[in-house]
């Protein structure tokens, strides 16, 4: 049974946790230790546990892209951090923990991915613990799927893979390319020219920090609004997480969610 709860990444503690709290069943009996698993034996595992959070709640409007009982995922609004940095101001998963306290959920907020404060659009969060490890497989294994749009300057005329190794510039707070860097695959497929600006569809195939955002400077188009890897605007930096697919841990269905792209893209396309 340890051999089959590892395999589904079930952590030591956790295997520790689910006989302790007596959520395994094997053929109708609790299991509070590990025993041989035959063909027919059924299996039940309850994941389903309430967790109180230590967050303090905030009550903002949250637009939740899809929800369940496992996951949550939402749109994260322009010049919002994640998670706390140290300044106590707003969060998204202040927000979150405020959605699940006036809507009576017990969850821990457990976020499986990040965005940059600029960058709108979707956010993945799991509602249990046990299967935080399953998403966060999911990230390392590249079977969570994240589409971004982005602008940038000048004309990219035809889709294009760029593979260069990004590290942390030792000189500035920020990253570059570097043969001394970690592998990064970002690939690039136009999709409107206008204005002496190009709307590009972006797939990830590593998830590396700025990832996005230092391959389009490496290659002279820098995002509209990056001043960090291009120049200021009166734009933000315009890019957007477009869509995030994923397998369902229970269902083992395919979750596609979309959030359209922001009004505030579509004007500097337009200007």
């Amino acid at each position: 049974m340890d051999e089959w709860l590892t395999k589904h990444f079930f952590s030591k503690k956790q295997r520790h946790l689910l006989k302790m709290e007596k959520r395994i069943r094997v053929n109708h009996q609790i299991i509070t230790h590990d025993i041989h698993l035959f063909k027919k034996d059924l299996l039940e595992i309850n994941c389903a546990k309430e967790e109180k959070n230590d967050l303090e709640p905030i009550d903002q409007d949250l637009e939740i892209l899809y929800e369940d009982d496992i996951v949550l995922v939402v749109n994260k609004p322009i010049h919002m951090i994640v998670h706390e940095d140290g300044s106590h101001g707003i969060t998204l998963d202040r927000i979150v923990a405020g959605y699940f306290q006036k809507t009576h959920q017990l969850c821990p907020i457990r976020h499986i991915h990040r965005l940059d404060q600029d960058t709108s659009g979707c956010i993945l969060y799991c509602k249990q613990s046990y299967l935080q490890p399953y998403f966060d497989h999911a990230i390392k294994t590249k079977q969570i799927r994240r589409t971004y749009l982005a602008i940038v300057q000048g004309k990219i005329s035809q889709a294009m893979t760029i593979s260069k190794k990004i590290g942390k510039d030792r000189h500035a707070n920020r990253f570059r390319v570097s043969s001394c860097g970690v592998e990064a695959v970002t690939h690039l497929k136009p999709l409107t020219y206008k204005n002496d600006k190009t709307l590009i569809e972006c797939q990830l195939e590593t998830g590396r920090t700025h990832q996005i955002r230092v391959h389009l400077s490496s290659i002279s188009h820098p995002l509209i609004g990056d001043k960090l890897y291009g120049t200021a605007s009166q734009y933000r930096c315009m890019l957007h997480s477009y869509s995030l697919s994923f397998i369902h841990p229970l269902t083992h269905k395919k979750i596609e969610v979309i959030c359209e792209m922001p009004k505030d893209m579509r004007l500097c396309m337009e200007s």
